[in-house]
């Protein structure tokens, strides 16, 4: 993709964002100076309730007119102040900028979109790309135009989503919100993948985001075909049998993701990347609870 395609997918991304707020944790982090008030125990101005002193405990948060009125060192609580965060994750393997595609642009403008709409939602947030390891774009806490990246791998590069979620550069934010966008096209078992990106947070989503001709293959006769992933060479006949046995290993791979997210609370939507980028309608995203109209 060259520059000017990258800059006019996250322009329309963007945009399209601006219109949505990302979906509040149903748990809120704790932990943070923010701006909105938590559930939990902090320092913002607000009286939550008293507790006994005890030693080592700060002497300016101790209540001396209660002192006074009952000869008992409390100490006064007061509700944290927290900033929800998300975490977005973004597969750039190979497949996800796959030759005649949409994938792409819709990856990067659905990255957008999300940034956009966690600004809406008053959120911190942090980008990572998942090559190796997953790893922060620069700036990606920023305006998605001045982005540093991210850039989809080249062919043979040799790339596992798997083992990307288990080797974190900076680890991910606890009890935050965490959105992963793939293909899920992939040989790795959906568990650890689903399991690492539910562990510790509030909410967890994952947007599948397939080509048109990852769903509805219409080659047909003798074929060399190059794997996107490992630059393989396969010489293939693909008739109307061979056709219907992808579709169906498809929808096995599908399941298999959709029963890993059931089993995690993992919220999974399945996107198709011309559709997305035809319009840049985000209703799919609004109904899974991943957005919501502002």
């Amino acid at each position: 993709m060259d520059e000017d395609a990258r800059n006019a997918a996250i322009e329309a991304g963007w945009r399209a964002g601006l219109g949505y707020a990302l979906s509040r944790p149903a748990q809120t982090p704790a932990g943070m100076l923010g701006e909105q008030l938590g559930s939990g125990v902090g320092n913002s101005i607000e009286f939550m309730d008293y507790r006994e002193y005890t030693p080592g405990d700060d002497l300016r948060r101790i209540d001396w007119s209660a002192y006074a009125r009952s000869d008992r060192l409390v100490i006064k609580l007061n509700r944290e102040e927290v900033t929800p965060h998300l975490d977005l994750i973004l597969d750039t393997s190979r497949s996800m900028a796959l030759e005649g595609s949409a994938k792409a642009q819709a990856t990067l403008g659905l990255a957008a979109a999300l940034s956009a709409s966690s600004d809406n939602a008053r959120m911190t947030r942090r980008v990572y790309t998942a090559t190796q390891r997953l790893e922060p774009v620069p700036g990606g806490e920023g305006d998605p135009h001045a982005w540093h990246g991210p850039t989809f791998a080249e062919t043979g590069e040799d790339l596992s989503l798997g083992a990307a979620m288990h080797e974190v550069a900076v680890p991910m934010r606890r009890r935050g919100v965490r959105v992963l966008v793939s293909d899920l096209l992939c040989p790795d078992d959906p568990w650890p993948i689903v399991s690492r990106l539910a562990e510790g947070a509030s909410s967890a989503h994952i947007v599948q985001l397939l080509a048109r001709q990852d769903v509805d293959p219409s080659w047909n006769g003798d074929l060399r075909l190059i794997d996107s992933e490992s630059g393989e060479l396969r010489e293939l006949r693909l008739d109307a049998t061979a056709l219907s046995r992808y579709r169906q290993q498809l929808d096995r791979l599908r399941d298999q993701w959709r029963s890993a997210c059931a089993r995690a609370g993992v919220r999974m939507t399945e996107l198709i990347a011309e559709d997305l980028v035809a319009d840049w309608d985000m209703g799919a995203l609004v109904r899974a609870d991943v957005l919501r109209l502002v």
